[in-house]
């Protein structure tokens, strides 16, 4: 039996299901539980203290918006990018965008809305609605400003600008869709290089992020959100370039299925190792050291069906995965309407009570139980209105178009919507020119 390339088969264990690299959708359940359990950090720590290792990784759990940045970039350029890259038309942008917006926006204005009026409310009846952190006003002019996923826009400081406080990724993770059909048109260019090359460019592309850690240790809201989200977005996008037109090899998925299990293991070396060198100063955190091994991580488990791959292509971490979205909102919404009441007293706030530390895992497991309401009520019924009609009205024309030149008639050129279902972590098919393989998330 000779080994020849092949690329990956669409029946394996961590690839099936309409088009979706599972292992990646279940690596989007780690991200954002990651994170999750980084913002109850503070009230977990009776937990903590008792669990080897969960410490310094919980800390680290804030570099899971990075990873969720490179996801995005290497998920949606290895759906769109030669099609946008490489036909740019008002057209084909708009119906990018509008993708876009039917993706993040239902489910984002319907926490935005509830945390606006959550806001207004208590400072309405008097209560402090900054027990967290800051909020900007709660009045109409503000709240356009939130639904339109601009607030960030303008902004240094990630607090004080969202109504929801995590929400200003959402902004930045907006304005990289924007700038998706110009990056598109500019690295498009690269996939006539090596794949080694835009796979060591996608590295060289978040090593700012790096080297800014290593040498300032700046706390997760003193950072630039604008270098942060630029460095993941495009490492990922450079990330697909490297994977677009790959054929695997029995060797390559042997040394992919390795790095599945060697990068996260850099991910805890270098989480220990930040906690370390941080000596207990509250002032300072290098955790943003361990993003180096998110592109690495990234395309391993796209490549890979086993090691790490295969554990989290199970339909747990799936599911987790598509609805890590809402979970991201949904979480912060629990904590902090939870916190606001518990701490309204200035004389008891910040004091861990044993009943509050008792009922914490209870409010994780709320959030979680909301998201899945949220993502089955609102973020799939929205996305399906929302580019569903479009997409028939396309296929009709597209129908009417072939019958025609069937029977020998004529018409004009059409440009086709793909027919490839999104869904919550855009399980979407690539074009033919990824040997086969399909993308997963975001």
């Amino acid at each position: 039996m000779t080994t020849t390339a092949q690329s990956i088969p669409p029946a394996s264990p961590t690839k099936r299901g309409r088009g979706e690299i599972r292992a990646l959708t279940g690596l989007r359940a780690v991200a954002a539980t990651w994170v999750v359990l980084f913002h109850f950090r503070s009230l977990l720590t009776p937990y903590l203290d008792h669990l080897p290792l969960a410490e310094p990784l919980v800390d680290a759990g804030w570099i899971g918006v990075e990873l969720f940045f490179i996801l995005s970039g290497f998920v949606i350029a290895l759906r769109y990018l030669d099609e946008v890259g490489g036909r740019p038309t008002p057209a084909v942008v708009a119906r990018f965008v509008w993708n876009r917006i039917a993706r993040v926006w239902p489910a984002w204005a319907v926490l935005t809305v509830i945390m606006g009026g959550w806001i207004w409310t208590l400072r309405s009846v008097g209560w402090d609605a900054d027990v967290l952190g800051p909020h900007p006003d709660a009045d109409v002019l503000t709240m356009v400003r939130q639904l339109s996923m601009t607030q960030m826009w303008g902004e240094d400081n990630l607090l004080g600008a969202s109504y929801l406080i995590p929400g200003w990724s959402i902004s930045a993770e907006w304005l990289a869709y924007l700038a998706f059909p110009l990056l598109a048109v500019l690295l498009r260019p690269l996939r006539r290089l090596h794949p080694a090359m835009n796979f060591l460019l996608a590295h060289l592309a978040i090593t700012p992020l790096v080297v800014i850690s290593y040498r300032t240790g700046p706390l997760d809201w003193s950072q630039n959100w604008l270098l942060r989200i630029a460095c993941a977005f495009t490492a990922g996008m450079l990330l697909a370039l490297a994977l677009r037109d790959m054929r695997t090899t029995p060797a390559l998925q042997t040394w992919a299925a390795r790095l599945t299990w060697v990068t996260p293991l850099v991910v805890v070396l270098v989480s220990v190792w930040a906690s370390w060198r941080a000596g207990g100063d509250p002032g300072v955190d290098f955790h943003g050291v361990a993003v180096l091994a998110f592109p690495a991580l990234i395309a391993a488990l796209a490549v890979s069906d086993r090691g790490t791959a295969r554990w989290l292509a199970r339909p747990a971490l799936v599911y987790g995965g598509r609805i890590s979205y809402c979970l991201y909102l949904v979480h912060f919404a629990v904590l902090e309407m939870a916190l606001t009441v518990a701490w309204q007293d200035p004389a008891t706030r910040f004091h861990l009570t044993p009943e509050l530390v008792l009922l914490m895992p209870l409010g994780i497991l709320v959030a979680f139980g909301l998201s899945a309401l949220l993502h089955h009520g609102v973020e799939k019924p929205c996305q399906r209105l929302m580019v569903g009609p479009p997409r028939r009205f396309a296929r009709r024309v597209a129908a009417r178009d072939n019958g025609l030149r069937a029977a020998g008639g004529s018409a004009k050129p059409r440009i086709i919507i793909p027919g490839a279902r999104e869904a919550a972590t855009e399980r979407l098919v690539p074009s033919a020119a990824v040997s086969g393989r399909a993308t997963a998330s975001r």
